[in-house]
């Protein structure tokens, strides 16, 4: 179960810069593409920077934009280089810490997915649980009608970047959609 969230749901500016900077990287979105964007989302390309918190449903309006252009996978791709190239220099110092403390497991990191994922968004509830030593559930809930399949991928890209921050070989495992609701099965090797 998510632990409920306050507040409106909005997504960083230092995200939604990585995720264009992400989308033309792989070449999801090229200067022929960002004519046919609907406003906001064209302005939102043009001037990532302009405004530090983005409304939430705008965000998603380029995700499923892409989504529906280009497919989960290489949508999936976009949200993994996001989260590594652009929110992972920002949370590094956090996760430091953390493996200091408790040691730096996934499920370590899956726990404190919430406090790692302020710096991105806001009004979205998480929750993890283990469901063996190398296996568990990770829930992100949205307010509707917000999040599900369109968000989906981009929280797979981001269960990557958590193993690879581990040094731990994982995956997504199951994906599990309901309403506004993501579910995650997540399972990875045991430490020796």
């Amino acid at each position: 179960m998510a632990a409920p969230t306050t507040g409106p749901y909005v997504v960083s500016a230092t995200y939604l810069g990585g995720f264009i900077r992400a989308l033309r990287g792989l070449e999801l979105l090229t200067p022929a593409i960002e004519p046919q964007l609907p406003e906001p989302q064209r302005s939102m390309v043009a001037m990532p920077w302009s405004t530090r918190w983005w409304e939430g449903g705008s965000t998603e309006g380029l995700t499923a934009f892409m989504l529906q252009r280009h497919g989960p996978t290489k949508l999936e791709e976009a949200g993994f280089l996001t989260t590594r190239n652009s929110v992972g220099p920002i949370i590094t110092p956090l996760v430091s810490v953390i493996g200091a403390l408790f040691g730096l497991r996934p499920s370590t990191l899956f726990e404190r997915i919430g406090e790692l994922a302020a710096t991105s968004i806001r009004g979205v509830a998480f929750g993890w649980k283990s469901t063996g030593p190398s296996t568990g559930e990770l829930t992100i809930a949205y307010p509707p009608p917000f999040g599900g399949s369109t968000v989906a991928p981009l929280w797979q890209g981001t269960c990557r970047f958590i193993f690879e921050m581990s040094k731990t070989p994982g995956q997504v495992t199951a994906c599990v959609v309901d309403g506004s609701t993501v579910t995650l099965t997540v399972s990875w090797e045991p430490k020796r």
